[in-house]
């Protein structure tokens, strides 16, 4: 907080409306404010088990914040659920009906809780604009939340609205679609609540199936399809635009300094990333088309992506030389290209450039808060960036000795700049790294160390780097058991940047060993969107995930495409064998058994799949091995 005791940050905003209020008020005043009572308790209730807090409740009217967009929602969908389930008996004229709206945005807080700003004047606008027993949200808000909550959003078109200054995209949001139209949570309510649990699931379900095919909705409401042509029977893409940003290339002459072209490719794929109008691969995906020559429609039907950035740096002194393309390779097309040149301080101001005019190209509105997020400038110390980018490129070796040389750079860092962000970061992940990997007889103290820098870096004023910082306690609280924590940290992460495979990643872990297995395959799945060659383990989470769901053609396919790239991975061929077994193809599953003993002579059924809470799901995946003869 500053000294005026208010504070800036980014949050989710409820606001919601007694439909005909006044019209109510003249009927019956008395029966009136008894429904309204009624209602305040549900919202309330509704709102603080979601992680929000109540602001106001004057009048006919309800303010509340959430920490979380996907809490803000589930509330929403919760009270106007239980509102249409408590009224069902009262007569049609006499029915309280609330209008709710809900926006993803910044508010400014004051000491005593009250808050401010346009998130705040949005969601009233918003609120303006659903229907009786709805709830209408944001552009921000859908992006936000799209394949985590078994709901749809349909579009509501662009609204200009009283003093704001941007046309509003807005959407109704609804928990699904039949045959006959779309379910509103008006109709949920009127079933028995088994019925109501049976809905819930298939919507979920059928929403996660929509999310498999790529249902994207792009930013400016524009259906772009793109058909498949002769030069290189690219992918069709219906959505928002995709993009891979592929390693800059060298051309400093000295190998030594490639952290730095790779350090630059990946912090523009980071900005590019905190645009929840365009689909950014992961920079697992790109690596291995560093420093060869495949040709640009290659790339773009293996990444499933249609549009393709390549650069260069050369870096002789302090000067700087950045060249940059992006192309449209299914249409043969260079779309723009341009060359930056200056002092090596310089940097963030070309790659900010850089970012803006792949935005431009790609015809994709920005709102106010993603392009705050993604062109904030981490540092003012060059030396301190460049030792932060060889830091990063230290810990992908993943050796003991690289990681204690990264930690020693990062020390220097934050003597140079005590308050870059993402030196905390890269420290935290260091530090993590030393944890899981057993380089230190305590793992428990470099995992504290590790939360103790994310949460420095979640102090200091760079909104780009709080996305992973968040992961990172994700994966820290993960270690520790604690699924909710771990669970609540991913979001928070995917609401910051709404393409990091990461953050998709760890939630999906979490949701696997909470039980919630539709849930944590969905997320799984979108992390395998952005990141189609995705690390080992969370690949072993999908197959895991498969298997328990019963889908074992699916478990045995995302286990084989990892085992051809890397063979010697038990625990996945471990699931592999179980996945066998169940199919009923014993030899095979006696052959993949043995393939485990071969890898880990010590494996323990007993102890395989323990992070997972519920028994049933233990006993389920051990018997499966013990099945396949481990």
């Amino acid at each position: 907080m500053n000294e005026r005791g208010t504070r800036r940050r980014l949050a989710a905003i409820l606001v919601a409306d007694v439909v005909g209020y006044s019209r109510l008020m003249a009927a019956d005043d008395d029966a009136t404010l008894s429904a309204l009572d009624a209602a305040r308790k549900v919202f309330r209730s509704e709102i603080e088990s979601n992680q929000g807090r109540v602001i106001d409740m004057a009048g006919d009217s309800v303010l509340a914040v959430f920490e979380i967009a996907s809490g803000a929602v589930n509330a929403a969908l919760a009270i106007q659920s239980k509102l249409a389930a408590a009224t069902a008996a009262v007569p049609e004229e006499r029915r309280m009906r609330f209008r709710i709206g809900i926006h993803l945005g910044d508010i400014i807080e004051k000491a005593d809780g009250t808050i401010y700003g346009d998130g705040v004047n949005i969601a009233a606008r918003l609120q303006s604009l659903a229907q009786p027993c709805g709830v209408t949200v944001s552009e921000a808000i859908r992006s936000a939340v799209k394949g985590r909550l078994p709901v749809t959003f349909v579009d509501r078109g662009v609204h200009e609205v009283k003093n704001i200054a941007e046309p509003l995209q807005t959407y109704e949001l609804q928990t699904g679609a039949s045959p006959g139209g779309a379910r509103t949570f008006t109709k949920l309510a009127t079933g028995s609540r088994r019925n109501r649990r049976w809905l819930f699931a298939s919507l979920a379900s059928a929403a996660f199936v929509l999310i498999g095919v790529g249902a994207w909705l792009s930013l400016d409401r524009e259906r772009k399809v793109t058909a498949t042509v002769a030069t290189g029977g690219a992918p069709i893409e219906t959505g928002r635009p995709s993009i891979a940003v592929l390693p800059f290339a060298n051309l400093s002459g000295d190998a030594t300094k490639d952290y730095f072209s790779d350090g630059i490719s990946e912090d523009i794929t980071h900005s590019l990333g905190r645009f929840s109008g365009i689909k950014v691969i992961a920079r697992n995906a790109v690596q291995e088309y560093k420093g060869r020559d495949v040709p640009r429609n290659q790339i773009s039907r293996e990444l499933d992506v249609r549009y393709v950035v390549q650069g260069s740096v050369r870096r002789s002194g302090e000067r700087l030389r950045v060249s940059v393309e992006l192309s449209d390779p299914s249409q043969g097309i260079l779309l723009w290209s341009e060359r930056y040149e200056g002092e090596g301080r310089e940097v963030f101001n070309m790659q900010d450039r850089i970012v803006r005019s792949i935005v431009g190209t790609l015809a994709v509105k920005l709102t106010h808060l993603e392009e705050k997020r993604a062109f904030a400038v981490p540092t003012e110390n060059l030396e301190a960036y460049d030792l932060v980018l060889r830091a990063r490129g230290l810990i992908a070796l993943v050796s003991r000795t690289s990681n204690r040389q990264a930690r020693a750079l990062l020390s220097r860092v934050m003597e140079l700049a005590p308050n870059y962000a993402e030196a905390f970061v890269v420290m935290a992940d260091a530090q993590y790294q030393r944890a899981a990997l057993g380089w230190m007889e305590d793992p428990g103290a470099a995992l504290r160390q590790s939360q103790a820098f994310a949460m420095k870096a979640l102090a200091a004023d760079d909104v780009g780097a709080h996305a992973r910082a968040h992961a990172i306690l994700s994966r820290t609280y993960s270690f520790f058991l604690e699924f909710d924590r771990a669970l609540s940290e991913a979001e928070r992460a995917i609401e910051l940047n709404p393409n990091d495979s990461v953050a998709y990643a760890l939630r999906g872990s979490v949701l696997l060993w909470l039980g919630r297995l539709d849930d944590a395959i969905a997320s799984l799945e979108t992390a395998r969107d952005f990141d189609p060659r995705p690390a080992s383990d969370n690949a072993l989470d999908l197959a895991l995930a498969y298997y328990l769901r019963e889908r074992y053609p699916e478990a045995l396919s995302v286990c084989e495409a990892a085992l051809a790239r890397n063979p010697e991975l038990p625990q996945t061929t471990a699931v592999k064998a179980a996945t066998l077994a169940r199919l009923g193809k014993i030899e095979a599953a006696r052959s993949a058994a043995a393939d485990v003993r071969r890898s880990s002579p010590f494996f323990q059924v007993e102890t395989f799949g323990t992070r997972l809470v519920e028994p049933a799901l233990r006993l389920k995946i051990q018997e499966g091995l013990r099945s396949a003869g481990l």
